[in-house]
């Protein structure tokens, strides 16, 4: 059978078992999944089209804002998805067991590196299209564009997702083969990361002047604008090829079509090539790295939660935290989401944010929760949810262990409570004194990040245990099923239905509309609502979690 065919005829098989794991839940779960998806895709798509009639209101600005808005779009988006790829090409192509079983059959190390590229790629980029729909579907009717819109955006969004995952994807082949490990790094690397940051820092830090109008333009209104127009970056030749394709100019539209596919092509070439000289070698550096020596204990002062906890939490507590500082893929993502975001809210007086009126700043920090809460959730569904399934064959060890099933799941929602709500609080304080808000609203922001990080902590321990499956040791596989996708629905459920209650509020506030002892009031009840919210969004999931632990067979 050619190399090609039994790839093919395994993918097929893998894809015919997980329809019929889908089709083996019940009706009602994929009804709301389905459901919830729908409703979710209807929302952004209002989000969007309010968006765009919001920029109308600025005139030419505004124009001149959305003309340019559909090339920023895909910026953001091919930022994202270059990260995501970093994330899932090092677990697909260099923590999967299926690698040493393709590594001894008739598979060349090209064939074998395009193979995992290109299953890297589909996990990386499933929400790709769960945000563009909506995206191109309020562009299309704001803009009143053909319908054949959609078809080009489908047609470039091929191309433009293999290009940017490919470009993750050779990060990490040359990370893993050529960085340096152990003294070098921290004598060296961490160094020059410190410095790097500090440069950043200072030249984000330039602040714009409004009293200078030659610096008042919509370059330094929308930061990545400039970057998003040049027309070297793959982002412009995508919205510009799509836009001469809808206005039927097609020998503009097909060069960048050409444009793009080249670049795609010549990146997977470049993998094909450096695959099949590097990958075998870095593969055995990494599993070489697993059995090196190292120090006996890691964080030896994590016994001491032996003294604070029950002796077998407290032991499982220590044990996920040395195993997530060992992991650089654990660590090094959530460091990638959490430092843009402080990256991001240390830098918004640079924008002179903390100078717009009350209902401005109001709304800004609002969508700060937002942020912050989409990333808990994203968080939660991808290190939280699988904590459970990860722990593989060796979970018989836990159940000859004193621990009860009851207190194993504890520690994993100890350990996830405190890490999640320490850096979510602690940022969205950040970005609450950065704006001046006053102190109601930034008790409230707490206290709402607070309850997310606490309900989304319960949901992902609780439905990580439901659909514990201790047979993948893939994160990006785990999180891609069923299960996963379940969680990050609660998970953005919870968000929207804690946020938006507070967030309407505060905006007529802050507007004048709401008399104050209105307000007064209903604040009151949005409290008492988000209160009974984490409450139920915390206990059940975890209570039907356990019931799963103790009545699954192992």
């Amino acid at each position: 059978m050619p190399p090609l065919t039994a790839i093919l005829n395994k993918t097929r098989w893998n894809t015919t078992n997980s329809v019929r794991r889908v089709r083996s839940q019940s009706a009602f779960k994929l009804l709301f999944v389905l459901g919830f998806a729908l409703t979710f895709e209807i929302g952004l798509w209002l989000l969007f089209h309010r968006s765009f009639r919001f920029l109308d209101a600025f005139g030419g600005a505004g124009m001149l804002l959305i003309g340019r808005l559909f090339s920023l779009f895909f910026l953001g988006l091919g930022s994202m998805l270059l990260v995501s790829s970093i994330v899932t090409s090092y677990s697909t192509m260099f923590g999967s067991d299926e690698v040493p079983f393709l590594l001894v059959r008739p598979f060349t190390v090209s064939q074998i590196v395009l193979y995992k590229f290109t299953e890297a790629t589909g996990f990386a980029s499933w929400a790709f299209f769960f945000v563009v729909v909506p995206f191109v579907g309020a562009y299309a009717w704001h803009q009143r564009l053909s319908p054949l819109f959609a078809i080009w955006t489908l047609l470039f969004s091929i191309p433009f997702l293999f290009f940017f995952s490919s470009l993750g994807t050779l990060l990490v082949m040359l990370a893993v083969r050529w960085m340096p490990r152990g003294r070098i790094v921290k004598q060296i690397g961490i160094p020059l990361a410190i410095g790097l940051t500090i440069v950043a820092w200072h030249v984000s830090g330039k602040a714009i002047d409004p009293l200078m109008e030659q610096q008042f333009n919509v370059a330094n209104l929308v930061p990545g604008l400039r970057l998003s127009s040049h027309p070297l970056n793959p982002c412009w030749w995508m919205a510009e090829g799509i836009m001469a394709l809808t206005g039927g100019r097609w020998l503009r539209g097909m060069l960048f079509f050409s444009a793009l596919l080249s670049s795609a092509l010549l990146t997977t070439m470049v993998i094909e090539w450096l695959g099949s000289r590097t990958f075998y070698d870095a593969w055995q550096r990494v599993i070489s790295s697993g059995r090196a020596k190292r120090k006996p204990v890691l964080l030896p002062q994590l016994d001491r939660l032996k003294s604070v906890l029950p002796t077998e939490v407290g032991a499982i507590v220590a044990k996920d935290i040395r195993t997530f500082f060992r992991d650089a893929v654990q660590w090094s993502q959530a460091l990638v989401f959490f430092g843009l975001l402080a990256v991001y809210f240390a830098n918004l007086r640079t924008f002179n944010y903390n100078a717009l009126p009350a209902q401005w700043r109001s709304a800004i920090a609002f969508l700060n929760v937002f942020a912050v809460s989409a990333v808990l959730s994203s968080l939660g569904s991808r290190f939280i949810f699988p904590q459970l399934s990860l722990e593989g064959h060796g979970f018989w060890l836990l159940g000859l262990s004193p621990a009860t099933k009851a207190r194993i799941l504890a520690a994993k929602f100890i350990l996830a409570i405190v890490s999640m709500s320490t850096i979510s609080v602690a940022l969205i304080w950040l970005s609450s004194s950065m704006l001046a808000t006053s102190y109601p609203i930034r008790l409230t922001a707490v206290a709402i990040v607070a309850c997310i990080a606490l309900a989304v902590c319960g949901i992902s321990t609780g439905l990580g245990a439901i659909f514990m499956d201790l047979r993948q040791r893939n994160p990006a596989a785990i999180v891609s099923g069923f299960g996963g996708t379940l969680n990050l629905v609660f998970c953005l459920s919870f968000m929207l239905l804690t946020i938006i209650p507070f967030g309407v509020l505060f905006h007529f506030h802050s507007i004048g509309q709401i008399p104050p002892h209105m307000f007064g009031t209903g604040l009151k009840l949005a409290v008492l609502w988000l209160v009974s919210l984490t409450g139920i969004a915390t206990v059940c999931p975890l209570w039907l979690g356990l019931r799963a632990l103790e009545n699954r067979d192992y």
